[in-house]
């Protein structure tokens, strides 16, 4: 059984070593990495799934934020177990 303590340190661990070394913080905290191209392209890695999708509003669960995506004409041009890439006019994005 591990204690608060524990878990907080082992959270500081990681904390450190993304920093020592360097690393994207989303690597270690599975937080998705998005990646926006003027107005018209998103690309987003480590999401885990797509939650509601229509040309005007794409919403993705990303593991610890549900990511939305607010535009026009949006269109999902690729998708995998990993990574989304969403094409056409977008207007937001919102991270709960």
């Amino acid at each position: 059984m591990r204690s608060d303590k524990s878990e907080k340190g082992a959270g500081n661990i990681l904390d450190r070593a993304v920093d020592k070394f360097d690393l994207p913080g989303e690597i270690l905290s599975g937080m998705p990495k998005l990646t926006v191209t003027g107005n018209r392209r998103l690309h987003i890695e480590c999401h885990q799934g797509l939650l509601e999708y229509d040309p005007s509003l794409i919403v993705i669960n990303g593991g610890v934020m549900i990511v939305t995506i607010r535009g026009e004409k949006m269109d999902i041009s690729a998708m995998n177990s990993e990574e989304i890439l969403i094409k056409g006019l977008i207007h937001g994005i919102d991270m709960e």
